[in-house]
């Protein structure tokens, strides 16, 4: 497996992290995705989309003043950056899609859930799944994935050579979504017969990575 390198802590946590219940089940969900895509089903995206259509009109009210914080870190000291195109996979109300707009200029922002994508403000906005992105091979120049399932297979098949993949949870080993870091760069290199290299840190109650592929 390729190096992790962790990066210091700048951004302190402070009091009163939010405790979700759900997730324990659906951490092992994700993990089982990231290692093995496969088992995603069109009853678990049909799930997804009902929860986040109920989720959709509090979802800046309850998250906005958190979700933010790794993802701005990440993009603050994670770098440099190649130029191209941007995915960002699972954008949801379009939280962070300016931070993301900061770096990339062109930024396809994706999502499952229309209830979600229609409070977007992104310049192209797709329904689509993550499981099927939907650009061409080699076609970015980076993958954002911030809170959002992991399928390698099809990040590695966006990706440019030289492209990142910038990985996000806002509440870190306690977010639903989360992963752990060398897991994910395990599926990257397993997907890819590549070896990536991963930069990462803690950053309010959340953590980001960097991954890059170096050989």
């Amino acid at each position: 497996m390729g190096q992790i390198t962790e990066l210091t802590q700048v951004i302190p946590a402070a009091p009163g992290k939010p405790v979700r219940p759900e997730a324990a089940a659906s951490q092992q969900a994700s993990v089982e995705l990231a290692l093995h895509p496969s088992t995603w089903s069109h009853d678990q995206a049909e799930a997804v989309v009902r929860r986040y259509t109920e989720l959709a009109p509090v979802w800046d009210g309850d998250r906005g003043g958190y979700r933010p914080v790794p993802l701005t870190d990440a993009l603050q000291r994670g770098g440099p950056w190649p130029d191209g195109l941007c995915l960002e996979v699972g954008c949801g109300t379009g939280l962070l899609s300016g931070l993301i707009q900061d770096v990339w200029p062109e930024v396809i922002s994706l999502d499952l859930t229309w209830a979600m994508l229609t409070r977007a403000p992104g310049r192209w906005r797709v329904l689509g799944d993550a499981s099927r992105l939907p650009v061409g091979d080699g076609s970015t120049g980076a993958v954002v994935l911030a809170d959002v399932p992991l399928f390698a297979g099809e990040v590695v098949r966006a990706l440019a050579p030289d492209g990142v993949v910038v990985w996000s949870n806002a509440l870190g080993e306690d977010a639903p979504h989360h992963v752990p870091i060398p897991t994910v760069l395990s599926a990257l290199e397993s997907a890819s017969d590549a070896q990536w290299s991963a930069r990462t840190a803690h950053a309010g109650w959340g953590l980001w990575a960097v991954l890059t592929r170096v050989s």
